[in-house]
This record gives C-alpha cells, structure tokens and sequence, in this order.
C-alpha cells in the first residue's frame, strides 16, 4: 500500500538501534513501524513510500518491508565466500564465509568500539560515548561502563568520531572455531566532506578540485553541520544537515578488520560488501544512486589495500592526505580517467600512489645438499654435586655414574632446492632443531661444535645470506623501543618497515608502535618473523613455525608466508608440528617423521535451558539481551541455550529484573526482541520478568545431548552418547592416523 511519512520518532541515547516511522495509508490509517533511528532520521516528512505488512497489528521488526525509491527496511544482509588460494595451484585452501549486514543491534555498535581501537594510534583515546538511563548521565569509554552516578551498566550511545549521517556495515564470520572472533570487521561509509582543496608539488593550493573533475550539482548539498557547543545543539544541527544532504558521491570514513585477519583480504571483501550496500540501498542518504566512493587516507601511502580494492589515487587534499576514488558509474569512471589523462601532475602518478618496496633477493646459487650426515650427542651422568638423600634415592634406581651417547642425525641426507619452501615436522626430541643448527652453522662458517656436524659431506651456495630463528636460543633483541623503529633500524625505509610488518602478520598501527614486552605471544611470533625479514635473508630457517598462534592465524600467517617466499625468491626451512600450518604452506619438500593433534571445541556447561526459534539463536548470537519469563531465576553464570534437541551456545545470565508491566516491556524492544501479541499471550494479563543475558557464545555445531523425561525448561547437559557403530568408526580412524 502506499503511505505517507507522519513523523519520525527517536530518543537521543538510543537512536542509532531503535526509532520509529510513523506512516498513514490513504484510508488514514497510521501504522508506527520499528526500525533503527540511523535509517529512520533520513526520512523525509510528507514523503510517499510504499509499506508491505505481514499483518496490520502489533508490528514488529521483523514484520513488514518499506521501499521508496529503494529498499528502506528490512536493512541490507547479504553473505559472501572468501577462498584462499593456494599460491601455487590456484586452488583454495580455505574460506571465509561472511555475513555483512547493516548494525542493528545494541551488541553491533559495541563490537564496532572495540574493533575501533584498532584503527586509532593512541590506545588512551576514549572512543564512545555511554548513557545510563537511570541517570541520564553521559560518559566515554571503550568498553561498556558501570554508572558513575547508580553503578548500573550503561547503554550504548554512539561513537565520538562518527556523525548522525554515519552508517555502519558488520562483518560477521559465520564458520568459526569457538575461539575466533564473530565481528571480523565493519565499514563507516558518510556524505562526502562539504569542501575539498587540493595541494600541488609545489605547495599552491587549487581550491575545489572535485568541480574540475566531477559534475558540480554531484557536492551542491553537502552534509554540513559545525558550529555546535553543546550536545543539545549538535543534536539539532546534525538534523537539520540531514535533511538537506544530498550527493551521488559517498565517503567511506572506515575499514577496519580485526588485526589478525587483515592480511587475508577482508578489508578488500568488506570494500566488495559496501559497493552492494551502496548499489542496493544508496546508503547513506538513499535518495539518489551512488556513482563514485570517495575516501581520504593517509595510509594508502603505506599500504596497497586501498588500490587492490580498486580505488584510484587523484590528489592530496590541501593539508597534505591523499584522496582516493573508486568509480561506480561509466560516468564516474570516464571522469576520473579524463582527469589523469589531461591534469599534469595527475599524469606523473597515473593514478597510483603506493609503490611495493620489498624487492626480490637474489636467489641461492645452487640447492643445499648434505649427505651421510651424523650428529650425535654426548652426556656424561654424575651423581657428585647431588646432596645424599637425593643421590640415595637415585641410586635405588640403579642410576650410576656413566656416559650416555646417542646419534641424533644417523646418516642422513637433505637436500634444500632455491626459492623452494622446505618443511620439517618430528616428533619431540627427533633432531629438528638440531638440523637447523647444523645448516646455520655449516652456511655461517661457525666453529661452534653445537652447530656442525660430527661428519658428512655438503654442498652449499657460494651467496647463502642466512636468518636464523631458534626459540630461547636464537633470537632478536629488541630492547626497549617501539617494534616499528627496531624494523625500521634494520632497512632504513619506514615504507619498507611497514610493508615487512603486514607481511609477517602485524598490519595494525597500534601495535607498530608497541614495545616487544607489551605484545601477546602470538604477537612476539609475528614480530621475530619481521625482524628476520628486515635482514633480507634469502634463506631462511625457522624452528616451530607457528607454535604460538591459534590455528587460524597460523594458517594465514603460513599462507602469507610461503606466498612471500616464492614471491621474492627465498628460500624457506621451517620446522612444525602444525597440520594447519604444513596445509596452508604447501611445501615443496617436506621431511616428516610423525605428528598427531586433538582438540575439543564444543565443552557444554553442567545445565541449559530451552529457548524457542528465532530467540535461541538470537541469545547466542548477542543480539538479544533480555530473556523474558513468567518468573525470576536464581540460576547465575554460563548455562547452555537449547533450541529443540540441541545445544546451539552458551549464554551468562547475569540476573533477573522485574516484574514488568507489559507497558514497560515495550518501551524495551531492542532488548527481548518480543512483539506485543506475543508478550501478552505469554503474560495471559499477570506482569512478567527478565532475565539479564550477557557474554553470549555461539558453538560452531549444535551439540546433541540425552534429554531426560520431566525436564522442560531447565534441563541437565550430558552429551548424547553415539551409536556403537559411529564409535567404532571414529575409532578406526584415530588408530589409522
């Protein structure tokens, strides 16, 4: 039916998730539809659209479609699949599926704060504002505050950089282990900046470039809004610009990944998403199609992202930060092509900025071979420097004094082809190490019997300029100074410092500028692979590669690794016990002698309770916060959610509140997630309770379990014994490994 717009309803502390629409059909119906104020402020009074209903009472979220010119409400959702490819066959390794969706949720806006406190240099900024209804108190935080003034947690509010035009878009990872986060990234996207000049090379300024490159009505109604004191007055202004902001041109003012997962191309699929955003829904404004994506960055200087993404490079605003374009019309695109070609200083760059700093090495003359190799070791056992109970309780184990000897390498041979990636796997105690040690020493020329071997006969390249990575033995120093700066000492490039970063797995900028102490372990692995880097080595040993990485960051970092080394022609020699790893690295040569793994990623809590679809999904995904029940609970801490005969998470229950009217209960409804018909059909006229949610945990497969008789909504979590026959399979198949 067609409608007309009455009036938009939003409260200041909550409009980013929740606001209404109120619309009248032409029979003066008015229906008030939910929806998030972040959409809801960008409609137009009087306007016409057109409102689907699934029913015409109580309406819900979930419950109708609104379209002008296009798609206004449900908000945009749509998955993509990411496949990693191997780098020598092209054929995937792994995948990523991602869901990106517009923020909705109270829990989206929280996970955007903490992803964005990797896009910032300095880790005391307090990036969000919170509110406490209670109080009506404001206060700034990174993460979610207790009140100052009634120490209840506050509510989200908004962040302190963005704008009301501001829009975000969520990337949620779909197949995860449990210890992956589910917010891999988000995207900002805004209006256009109102004004933009230009620098040129010799420092003059040309005022209002985009009119020389694009149509000028493109920025004639900028969003503009400054000027405001207080927030009251923000609050106004930023209204009053939205009402008057119009561009085919939008800004993308954020992409920001999660750290590790930043050198496996999410940035560029997050980019990919906000282009079908832009495409379906005109975002931010949604009153015009959206022809170019404009952006201003200063680390496209440093990084590819930005260009691999498509984007073009045109000039450096008048303060010095380039500006980037990404077409999305031929009329965009004939524009900007236009431009580099008849602008001077647009022609010297071509449209490029970043310029790749890591170059090849010179490759090993000719492969490392080593034959009839022996090692062996030597340990002489004494019992005189042991006090006399000690050495009494020894020797009741007929331990005596002697001399232990053992052949670590027994005749063997290896060869290391150039440019080739040689793994190593072995058990405990087999030598790896040792091998290691005996190539460093044997390429080094050392006279350190520690790293020769006690025979054999080799033949090595005449240009080998070796790296050596042994954990507790040898290892960087990198004292007291920032990582970025002991990187950069090495090759004397700070573009290069950087690029040698993201390729070793750190491509955060917070964490360029920490201190070697103040990374996790993870992170320390990382590091050392840099520094090595940074001495551009063209062969490379790395003893336990990976072994302090998660498996999914160890599979990128591998990946990323073996990718560099066929790249730039070095040749790489690591030992592992990972099976991740040795699949992500796709070794030329590999000298094995056994490894095995186990983990368990599915752990059920003592007890659960059972929840109905949608809502048990919505607990496990975060999304609702308040479970509503005829009656309070004692019950506190991690309890299992259960969606028929499965467990599908875990959630914390924090509390209970109540009872509620079931008036009060709808001034609440980003909360429970419950319509009106269906909480007064629960609440059959008595007044109801919530339980508060918090922490929630989705498994990455529902987790049977034997269900009791009696049991119904509390119930005891034993996991479900499998058939015999399963068993014994699964048996078979571990014996076999």
């Amino acid at each position: 039916m067609k409608v007309k717009l009455i009036r938009t309803e939003l409260k200041r502390p909550t409009y980013r998730y929740l606001g209404f629409a109120v619309v009248r059909a032409g029979d003066g119906t008015e229906y008030r539809l939910p929806m998030t104020g972040t959409v809801a402020q960008w409609l137009e009074e009087g306007g016409e659209y057109e409102l689907f209903l699934s029913r015409e009472a109580e309406i819900g979220f979930d419950d109708y479609e609104l379209k002008g010119s296009v798609l206004i409400w449900p908000l945009f959702e749509r998955e993509f699949t990411l496949e990693r490819a191997s780098p020598l066959s092209g054929e995937a390794l792994y995948s990523y599926r991602i869901r990106a969706r517009e923020a909705r949720y109270e829990r989206d806006y929280e996970a955007i704060v903490e992803l964005e406190q990797y896009h910032y240099a300095s880790d005391e900024e307090l990036l969000a504002l919170w509110h406490c209804e209670a109080c009506d108190r404001y206060e700034e935080a990174n993460a979610r505050p207790r009140c100052p003034g009634c120490g209840a947690p506050m509510r989200f509010h908004d962040l302190k950089s963005a704008t009301r035009a501001s829009r975000f878009l969520v990337l949620e990872l779909l197949e995860r282990e449990p210890y992956e986060p589910q917010y891999v990234g988000y995207v900002r996207v805004d209006p256009p900046i109102p004004a933009m000049n230009r620098r040129l090379p010799d420092g003059r300024i040309e005022r209002d470039i985009r009119r020389r490159v694009f149509p000028p009505g493109w920025f004639a109604r900028p969003f503009a809004a400054r000027g405001a004191e207080t927030p009251e007055e923000w609050w106004e202004l930023q209204g009053r610009a939205l009402r008057e902001a119009r561009s085919p041109v939008a800004r993308l003012a954020r992409v920001v990944v999660h750290p590790d997962y930043r050198v496996d191309g999410l940035g560029q699929l997050a980019v990919r998403a906000l282009v079908e955003w832009m495409g379906a829904r005109w975002v931010p404004d949604m009153r015009c199609p959206k022809e170019a994506l404009e952006t201003i960055a200063m680390m496209a200087r440093y990084n590819p992202f930005m260009e691999k993404a498509g984007f073009v490079y045109l000039w450096d605003t008048g303060s010095g930060r380039p500006v980037l374009y990404l077409p999305l019309s031929d009329r965009a695109r004939t524009a900007i092509e236009d431009f580099l070609k008849a602008d001077p200083v647009a022609r010297g760059h071509g449209g490029k900025l970043y310029r790749p700093r890591f170059a090849p090495v010179e490759p090993l003359s000719r492969p490392i071979r080593l034959r009839k190799l022996f090692k062996s070791y030597a340990n002489e056992l004494s019992l005189e420097a042991l006090s006399e109970p000690v050495r009494r309780a020894l020797e009741a184990f007929g331990v005596r004094e002697r001399l232990i000897q053992r052949y670590v390498i027994k005749n063997g041979e290896l060869e290391i082809p150039p440019g080739k990636v040689t793994a190593i796997v072995g058990a405990s105690g087999s030598g790896k190490t040792t091998l290691l040690r005996i190539l460093w020493g044997l390429l080094t020329g050392s006279d350190d019997p520690l790293y020769l071997p006690d025979s054999g006969e080799w033949e090595l390249p005449d240009n080998a300029r070796p790296g050596l990575l042994i954990p507790g033995e040898a290892e960087p120093g990198f004292g007291g100074e920032p990582v970025i700066e002991a990187i950069y000492r090495i090759c004397r490039d700070e573009a290069l410092a950087i690029e040698i970063l993201n390729y070793a797995g750190i491509s955060d900028a917070v964490l360029y500028r920490a201190r070697y102490r103040e990374l996790s372990t993870g992170q320390r692995e990382r590091a050392k692979i840099a520094w090595a880097l940074a001495h551009r080595p063209n062969v490379l040993l790395v003893d336990e590669f990976g072994a302090h990485l998660d498996p999914a960051t160890a599979r990128r970092v591998a990946r990323r690794m073996s990718q560099l080394a066929r790249e730039k022609g070095i040749t790489l020699v690591l030992v592992t016990h990972r099976r991740e790893v040795l699949n992500a690295l796709e070794p030329d040569v590999l000298y094995m002698v056994g490894y095995g793994t186990l983990f368990r990623a599915d752990e059920l809590p003592d007890k659960g309770f059972r929840v109905k679809e949608p809502y048990a999904t919505y607990i496990v995904e975060g999304k609702k916060r308040w479970e509503v029940r005829r009656y309070p609970t004692s019950v506190r801490g991690r309890v299992g959610v259960v969606s028929g005969d499965k467990v599908i998470g875990t959630v914390e229950i924090l509390g209970t509140k109540g009872p509620f009217t079931l008036e009060e209960l709808r001034e609440h409804p980003d909360r429970h997630l419950a319509d009106e018909r269906f909480l007064r059909e629960y609440a059959k006229g008595e007044k109801l309770y919530v339980w508060e949610l918090g922490g929630a945990r989705k498994f990455h497969e529902p987790v049977e379990f034997e269900a009791q008789r009696g049991q119904r909504t509390w119930v005891r979590l034993r996991r479900k014994k499998k058939p015999p026959e399963e068993r014994d399979a699964e048996e078979a198949g571990d014996n076999g490994r």
